[in-house]
């Protein structure tokens, strides 16, 4: 009841808020995947999509043509199995993204209701089915097995941008309960007699309709849960220990990997904001699912098992291990000479996994230092990149043998081997990754809305697009922000992240009479020899208040840029220097915008700037700079009419180099 007071709240204050400039918004796309090699009819919802005529997938071997307000996917033989970004386009832009998953089983997609167990529709084993959860009720199916035969059932819902959060149980014919998973994901099941079995399927509070879509496929095949070592020496050769159901030797096999030199952050991976640091590949055994392997940070050993001596490492390494069985507590001892300075941390929240670390550091039986969980949150309430993974800078202090010790501090009452960690103990490498989204640099302070948005430049206009900076082992240095693989008529004004900070702002802009053009875009950062390409970052779904309803945030598998010929911006803003110390805004309005406007500046020691609603030009002071470059830009926000509603829209004008002299 709370739940739907809640949401009857978020609604209202929705009906007061008024929006940004519309942008189209990718909610459904039904079905959401399809088999390899395979031809599949989807249908989309969403926000100011009317008119899209074009779809496009993050790997060119899935192709789209529109019929009828539908698209026909084609999805190519040579499509490895796994998570890509669809997007929908028009002449009015690109979408936000959402997932499209391409399997090897055949598919079958809801075609009736099926909310009683006399309608159960009837699965086959290893068949993926199609569906939408129904609102007050649940979903069944009916499928066969054998006694004694193992069966995975899973569920996939918020990993392919599904609002559901599943509940699925295994029940026989006459609807008593077998099995129950209530955190959805994957059931396992061995028919105790031979069957017909029933799964029941939900939502957790009952919730229903098109955006609690999800696939829910029958295996009877392997299926991996996790790997050991979870992390390898990029660009060699390694053994790893598949870990899952179905497979041979009670659940094992040993397999060697040619482990990539580079990362794919494209297909599967992992997608929390936090996980922008992880740098791995996605492996995939026969038709098993895929499953993320990371790139380790110094030579692998394995952990040894809870309750013996404190394993003896040399460092540089990075110990792989699990916290299991419940409870576990592992220990390892090294040696350490006074100077030396060892970045010791935990990898496992970031790697998927519902875990909250702890380290402790020892010396003899004295505690030097308990390590929690890190408060640092570049990306805020709406693009969270918290994790619970501990990290620590150990400055020895003098010779001796130390002790490190990790456990899951949630992990008391939890059994799970799928509980896995990394362990790094390393020389510190200063580094840094980024992460671009769109997000108005000028937020009112009250504002607590966060959407799904995509870099969006109509006629004549300027964007902002903000890039997060993940530093890692000290990193503090300048990076330099710049933009790849744009199109004729964009442009885009050099940026920086100056050192210290976690946020920069890249300006793009385009022409007055721009072609029509959507797609893919490369954002990197600089820093000496450091180069990074940014992950792109997107809301799942609308949120009217973060303190009401958490923001579900994750990476995109590209950065995606569209360029509206049809229509222009409602205010440009050019600015030019008239003279040393002086910068002449002239402002251009559609019929719709005619407030008066706070132009600030993005660097202090530029006065703010005000517009007065019928005037064509502004002029600002830049006061004292300190000498060298400076690139120079104002935004506002201000409220106008477009398409005939009621928006509030952040603006921004060109960038300017503005270059003050030395002092003789």
């Amino acid at each position: 009841m709370l739940r739907r007071a809640l949401g009857i709240l978020s609604v209202f204050v929705a009906a007061l808020h008024a929006a940004d400039l519309p942008e189209p918004r990718l909610d459904t796309v039904f079905p959401p995947g399809g088999k390899t090699g395979s031809e599949v009819e989807v249908a989309i919802t969403g926000a100011n999509i009317d008119g899209m005529n074009a779809m496009h997938f993050t790997h060119a071997g899935i192709t789209a043509v529109a019929k009828d307000k539908r698209f026909i996917v084609k999805i190519a033989p040579g499509v490895p199995a796994g998570i890509y970004d669809a997007r929908v386009s028009g002449p009015l832009g690109v979408s936000s993204p959402r997932a499209f998953v391409v399997g090897t089983l055949p598919e079958s997609v809801k075609a009736k209701p099926h909310s009683a167990i006399e309608s159960a529709v009837d699965l086959a084993p290893d068949t993926v089915f199609n569906g939408a959860a129904t609102a007050a009720t649940a979903d069944y199916f009916r499928f066969g097995a054998k006694r004694n035969q193992r069966v995975i059932i899973e569920c996939a819902g918020i990993e392919i941008d599904s609002r559901i959060k599943s509940v699925i149980s295994v029940l026989d014919p006459a609807g008593r309960e077998l099995a129950t998973s209530r955190i959805g994901g994957v059931l396992d099941f061995t028919a105790p007699v031979e069957g017909p079995f029933l799964v029941k399927l939900h939502d957790l509070t009952f919730a229903g309709g098109p955006e609690h879509f999800y696939r829910l496929a029958i295996r009877t095949g392997p299926r991996i849960d996790y790997v050991l070592p979870s992390s390898a020496e990029p660009g060699k050769r390694a053994k790893f220990t598949l870990h899952g159901r179905n497979l041979p030797d009670g659940g094992k096999l040993e397999v060697e990997i040619d482990v990539p030199a580079k990362g794919d952050s494209r297909v599967d991976g992992l997608s929390s904001p936090a996980a922008a640091v992880v740098d791995g590949f996605s492996y995939r055994h026969g038709d098993a699912n895929p499953v993320f392997i990371s790139f380790a940070t110094a030579p692998v050993v394995a952990e040894r098992a809870s309750g013996e001596e404190p394993r003896k490492v040399t460092p540089p390494c990075e110990i792989t291990g699990q916290f299991f069985p419940a409870g576990d507590v592992d220990r390892f001892a090294f040696d350490a000479k006074k100077g030396e300075v060892w970045r010791i941390e935990v990898f496992s929240h970031r790697l998927g996994v519902a875990t909250n670390p702890f380290l402790l550091v020892q010396r003899d039986a004295a505690d030097v230092q308990e390590v929690y969980a890190s408060a640092t949150n570049v990306g805020g309430q709406k693009f969270s990149t918290l994790s619970n993974d501990p990290a620590w800078r150990f400055e020895v202090k003098e010779d001796g043998a130390y002790r490190v010790t990790v456990r899951d501090l949630s992990g008391g009452a939890r059994s799970d081997p799928r509980s896995i960690y990394r362990l790094s103990i390393r020389k510190e490498v200063a580094d840094f990754r980024l992460v671009a989204l769109v997000e108005p640099a000028l937020e009112k302070k009250d504002d607590r809305a966060a959407t799904p948005r995509t870099p969006l430049l109509r006629a004549g206009g300027t964007i902002a697009v903000k890039v997060l900076a993940l530093r890692q082992d000290g990193f503090a240095g300048d990076i330099d922000l710049l933009a790849e693989g744009l199109p004729p008529g964009v442009s885009f004004a050099p940026a920086k992240i100056t050192a210290g900070k976690s946020e920069g702002v890249l300006l793009l802009s385009v022409v007055e009479k721009p072609a029509a053009w959507t797609g893919g875009i490369r954002i990197v950062g600089k820093s000496g020899d450091l180069v990074h390409e940014a992950r792109g970052g997107v809301v799942r779904w609308p949120v009217v208040d973060f303190n009401l309803d958490g923001v579900q945030a994750r990476l995109s598998r590209d950065i995606a840029l569209a360029v509206c010929a049809t229509e222009e911006t409602p205010i440009r803003i050019d600015a030019t220097e008239a003279k040393p110390g002086e910068i002449v805004l002239k402002v251009t309005r559609t019929a719709g915008f005619k407030e008066a406007l706070k132009l600030s500046a993005n660097i202090a020691g530029v006065k703010e700037v005000d517009v007065a609603p019928t005037a064509a030009t502004a002029t600002a002071s830049v006061g004292k700079l300190p000498a060298g470059e400076h690139t120079i830009y104002f935004s506002a926000q201000t409220k106008g009419k477009f398409r005939g509603k009621d928006v509030v829209t952040t603006i921004y004008s060109t960038p300017i180099k503005i270059v003050v002299p030395p002092k003789p």
